[in-house]
């Protein structure tokens, strides 16, 4: 049999031979330039970005394009024989967007000064096809408050952030964690959390487990440009339902640049604060050894090389202290007291500019978090309660190749590790039992170490667990949970981009994913033994030894090891004419499970749990079109409609929680969750420096995660995670923006939505389940259902 690993192999060859898919965060400049006097096209006119290696020349129409364009503000120069040299400041590029700059030259037999022009500040941009933000490092500097890459949900329309906790409890302060803590669930027009898709540098950065959510939240320091895509978004992105939010990282440049920051609510004049301490750093520029040492040592590089190094920190106690006893934290041999919610971040991009046709980028983004959370039932005791860390580690290497003006390719390899951990003061649930032999109490590993038959008697110290006379938890409770996950995930992506000619632009590509995932979740370890537990201990009947550590603590508990494989393939074309933008693709889903839920034992064991043929498929796929298409009606007014169908892959938790213990069990029949999405737009540029935006969209969504509860020869309850749920979602979103001028700029947004469903969460099922409620027979206001919102920003400048 054919291992995970060669076939993994296999399938990066066949990428490297064929490219693959890397999202895209470079823009184009095109346009047409002709003589001020006569109107005619002038071929072969010089035009370069001043300060950039791009650059081209005009065609026998006197058209132009220049492609690769990092998002930023450039300075645009047009040279001719016989010709003024013409400077065109302020060409804002946007990624994945075209910005039009016609320029007309003045001939040398009129004579007249140096001519430098800014580029006309439309408001519209003609060829969005669907719904998306833009921002840009200024604006978010700008932004009170914006420090991360979360803080863009704030500020747009349609979007909202479930601040509620991740975890289901139960009476006996035992709890059901359904995912990272600190993973809070964004909704965006009307869809569940977890439905959206984080880039960073053209590679994905959301959780190998839970699916789309971000595991970076970079600092807004280490970022030159935010886009928020909500609508009809192109052929490819995938594994994403209803957004991606696609981040360009800001790089080095030819001078050096630094900067620190320090922020503080510790004093506390106005109000109350959270006791917040921020930092910040970053350094930037050419890199030293390559561009001052290694030359006076009579080596020199080819091309030049940039860096650019940011970093910063958070603590805070969020707006619910929970007043915990706090430890240290040791920083440059600085030993500083933590708060609630600790984070930090540390990035490093190095570019390579080898020559004008190749260009090699390497990038390292770091964060670390530290936290616990406020919970009312534990009120009086939350030093009692669990303490949750999380670090990821994420490598990029990637090749820019040019191979002609028109044609590129990228090479994207990536590496994501994810280290999640969650315990009561690093306890494992063995550290809270106590056996007795002999009238001598003994720990669990000097017990096991020096016996093999059952203890005279066992117990632990959290089993004392009560609530007080007004319904806390008391002294003698505490929270026993114990999570050891770790995910690494490695990415080759690539993809080939031509403009064919004028009005066609092609990319293409291929994306392969190979994730290993370590998944260890004990939620109440110390105050259950496992029914394999039972047997061992108390002399119970013989059940089946649970997988992982531990094993004999539990009663909810999924620990596996898996290694899915998941991959794609788009095709997309941008039409462009001067009256009529269309963006046409296809993509193409695919996903292997792994090895882990094909084996027999595992089989068998999920047969007897649930009763059900273990006869699923060992690869799934699904086909998304897309289509939108906009009419700029005029400089000043565009319309646009766009369709598409998003399929998505359910989190991977879904598929592979084991069976052994009954509970949540998970199901290799799951199919991806598919949503159908039809927008309409409008905008329109009111008077200079006003513009007003309409927007409507309809959203079906089917195949959503639930779970149905099953009772099968092993006589214990399972609930079996499946697709059965299905939601919709209707909105009108209107937006007056206000571009700075006169000291000022502003944004008012208004959205009214309706989103209603079967079920609000994938476990929402089981809590009809065991409090006997009623399964719904309609559609209802699912529980992010805000059926009005109005965002106002406004900024005051000199």
């Amino acid at each position: 049999m054919v291992s995970n690993r060669h076939i993994l192999s296999i399938l990066i060859i066949i990428g490297i031979l064929f490219s693959g898919l890397f999202a895209g965060n470079t823009g184009k400049i095109m346009g047409k330039i002709t003589d001020k006097q006569s109107k005619e096209p002038l071929i072969g006119v010089n035009v370069i970005i001043k300060g950039t290696t791009l650059g081209t020349a005009t065609d026998a129409n006197g058209s132009y394009y220049i492609l690769q364009i990092p998002p930023g503000n450039y300075e645009l120069e047009t040279s001719y024989i016989g010709y003024h040299t013409v400077t065109v400041k302020g060409v804002r590029v946007k990624v994945d967007l075209t910005q039009q700059v016609n320029i007309q030259m003045e001939s040398k037999a009129i004579e007249c000064p140096t001519i430098v022009v800014t580029a006309d500040q439309l408001m519209v941009q003609k060829d969005i096809t669907s719904t998306r933000k833009v921002t840009s490092k200024r604006e978010m500097e700008s932004t009170p408050g914006f420090e991360s890459t979360s803080d863009l949900f704030r500020l747009h329309g349609g979007t909202t952030i479930d601040v509620g906790s991740q975890a289901i409890q139960f009476g006996d302060g035992t709890q059901l964690q359904v995912r990272d803590e600190s993973m809070k669930d964004i909704h965006v027009r009307g869809g569940r959390g977890g439905e959206i898709l984080f880039m960073v540098d053209g590679m994905p950065v959301t959780h190998p487990i839970y699916g789309g959510r971000d595991v970076l939240d970079l600092n807004v320091v280490d970022i030159e440009e935010m886009e928020l895509l909500t609508g009809a978004f192109n052929a490819e992105y995938g594994q994403a339902q209803s957004g991606v939010v696609n981040i360009t990282t800001r790089s080095g440049g030819d001078k050096f640049e630094g900067g620190i920051e320090y922020k503080s609510s510790e004093l506390g004049l106005f109000c109350d604060s959270y006791d917040m301490q921020y930092s910040s750093l970053y350094i930037g520029g050419p890199e030293p050894i390559t561009s001052s040492l290694l030359p006076k040592l009579g080596v020199k590089i080819p091309g030049r090389i940039n860096f650019f190094i940011p970093g910063n920190g958070n603590l805070s106690d969020t707006e619910y202290n929970n007043h915990r006893k706090r430890d240290t934290i040791s920083v440059l041999g600085l030993n500083i007291k933590e708060k609630q919610n600790n984070t930090g971040n540390l990035n490093a991009k190095l570019n390579w500019q080898i020559s004008n046709q190749l260009k090699m980028i390497l990038s390292y983004h770091g964060s670390w978090k530290g936290w616990s959370k406020f919970e009312w039932l534990w009120k009086n005791y939350s030093d009692h309660t669990a303490e949750y860390s999380r670090s990821n580690q994420n490598f990029n290497f990637r090749i820019n190749h040019t191979l002609s003006k028109s044609t590129f390719y990228n090479v994207n390899m990536g590496y994501l590790s994810v280290d999640y951990n969650a315990s009561l003061e690093g306890r494992s649930p063995p550290d809270f039992w106590f056996f007795l032999k002999d009238s001598v109490f003994y720990d669990y590993r000097t017990y096991i170490n020096n016996f093999s038959e059952p203890p005279d008697y066992i117990t632990s110290f959290a089993l004392a667990s009560g609530k007080d006379p007004y319904g806390f938890f008391d002294k003698y409770s505490y929270e026993t949970l114990w999570r050891d996950d770790f995910t690494r995930t490695f990415t080759i992506k690539g993809d080939l981009t031509s403009q064919i000619n004028p009005e066609h632009l092609i990319k293409t590509g291929i994306e392969l994913q190979y994730n290993d995932i370590q998944y260890i979740d004990i939620q109440d370890g110390g105050v259950k033994l496992s029914n394999y537990g039972n047997h061992v201990f108390k002399n119970e009947r013989e059940f089946t030894a649970p997988n992982g550590p531990y094993k004999e603590f539990g009663q909810n508990r999924w620990v596996f090891d898996s290694y899915p494989i998941m991959g794609s393939y788009y095709l997309q074309d941008k039409f462009e004419k001067e009256t009529l933008i269309i963006n046409a693709g296809i993509r193409a889903d695919w996903f292997m499970p792994g090895p882990t839920i094909m084996e027999s034992g595992w089989k068998k064991q999920w047969e007897d749990a649930t009763g059900l043929k273990a006869d699923w498929s060992w690869i799934k796929y699904k086909i998304s079109p897309r289509f939108g298409i906009s009419f700029p009606i005029s400089i000043h007014t565009v319309i646009f409609f766009s369709y598409g169908h998003f399929n998505q892959l359910p989190e991977l938790q879904f598929y592979y929680r084991d069976p052994y213990t009954g509970g949540f069990t998970g199901n290799p029949h799951l199919d991806f969750e598919q949503t159908i999405l039809y927008e309409f737009g409008f905008t329109h540029e009111l008077v200079q420096n006003w513009a007003i935006d309409v927007k409507s969209y309809t959203k079906d969504i089917s195949n959503q995660v639930g779970t149905t509860r099953l009772l099968a020869a092993l006589g214990l309850p399972v609930d079996l995670y499946d697709n059965k749920g299905y939601g919709r979602a209707r909105g009108l979103e209107f937006e007056l923006t206000k571009r700075y001028s006169n000291y000022y700029s502003g944004k008012l947004t208004y959205t009214v939505q309706w989103a209603n469903g079967y079920s609000s969460s994938a476990f929402e099922d089981y809590i009809r389940s065991v409090t006997d409620f009623p399964n719904p027979i309609r559609e209802r206001r699912l529980d992010w259902d805000v059926r009005n919102q109005i965002i106002l920003q406004a900024i005051i400048a000199s």
